[in-house]
């Protein structure tokens, strides 16, 4: 018997988390949960994909239909199809390539974590994450940690700054993100969002923050996939930047995933040569790891903007900025639920 590939159905969704948890090449993302997430907050539809040989999964491929086109993950810096082989992955994009051309879409947009060697494929390689191997030796850590990450540490300590962890922290987090995002030029996503994604994922996720004399300076959105902590979301308050709250954010998360056994820290998705890849190199030794985003190109030939210093960017975020931060919040997550 050959492979199949079809539109999951309610009764597989067990097995597709079970392949999920087994497979070396998913991500957090690929979790059917994720569709959940991305389904009640922005009412997006969604078309995954699983391959079947002799009744088992073989691979998945998770689909959002976003106006017209198509993208695999939304919302996440990496997703993708993630399969058991070469054959039964170049069948689901060949499956994904031929929903995009039947329904007339613009194109079809993957996140992988390696390229795909597919003619047929454009990669833009704007985006990087920085994995930071994590060790039973904290000291270890420490020393691989750059001096001027290792000060500032030391600075927020001196100035009292405090950390906790919790669910209840989600309005704190929401107005501290709410603000940066505004001083960025960049819709925020929904509150809904962030609501449903702890909801969700109760046992996967949580809000780190910095607390100075009672008052919340600094905070991570985190999820937690096997071996791993990922920094999903992050901002801090800009009038405390000189005793650097999401310095000493960054050394306690590593501190805990240390102490709790995880393998790796994902610092989350970056912008080449920008602020925060800065940032994020000096820590305990960091590996870059390239995202490439490949598109299939169907009814258009140009690739959408990424980077942050296009004209385009640049006159969009510069109105941004300008609009009150109530306006923000209201009208941020209507754009955001189309800008994947």
């Amino acid at each position: 018997m050959g492979i199949e590939i079809c539109e999951l159905r309610r009764k597989d969704e067990k097995l597709w988390d079970e392949f999920v948890f087994s497979s070396a090449n998913s991500t957090f993302y690929h979790q059917i949960r994720w569709k959940y997430v991305i389904e009640n907050a922005y009412k997006h539809r969604s078309y995954y994909m699983i391959a079947k040989e002799d009744g088992e999964i073989r691979g998945i491929l998770p689909l959002f239909f976003i106006r017209n086109k198509a993208v695999s993950i939304p919302f996440a810096p990496y997703g993708g199809v993630c399969a058991d082989d070469e054959i039964v992955k170049k069948k689901l994009i060949e499956e994904a390539i031929s929903i995009v051309r039947e329904r007339g879409m613009s194109y079809i947009e993957l996140r992988n974590q390696e390229e795909e060697s597919n003619s047929d494929f454009r990669t833009d390689y704007t985006y990087v994450t920085f994995i930071i191997p994590l060790h039973s030796d904290l000291d270890i850590l420490w020393r691989k940690t750059a001096k001027g990450a290792r000060r500032a540490v030391k600075k927020a300590l001196r100035e009292n700054v405090k950390i906790s962890m919790g669910h209840e922290y989600l309005d704190d987090f929401y107005t501290i993100y709410a603000e940066r995002n505004k001083e960025l030029g960049t819709p925020v996503h929904s509150y809904l969002f962030f609501k449903h994604i702890l909801s969700v994922f109760q046992d996967q996720a949580n809000i780190q923050v910095a607390e100075k004399e009672g008052k919340i300076i600094g905070a991570k959105f985190l999820l937690f996939f096997k071996d791993r902590i990922i920094s999903g979301w992050a901002a801090s308050d800009r009038r405390y930047r000189a005793i650097s709250p999401n310095s000493l954010l960054t050394w306690e998360i590593l501190r805990y995933g240390c102490e709790k056994g995880y393998a790796f820290f994902d610092f989350g998705r970056s912008e080449k040569d920008s602020g925060t890849f800065r940032f994020k190199r000096a820590w305990g030794g960091a590996i870059i790891k390239q995202l490439y985003y490949q598109f299939y190109m169907h009814k258009t030939r140009n690739l959408p903007v990424l980077r942050r210093n296009s004209l385009k960017r640049k006159i969009f975020s510069n109105f941004w900025r300008k609009l009150p931060l109530p306006m923000t919040k209201v009208i941020g997550p209507h754009i955001r639920r189309n800008l994947p």
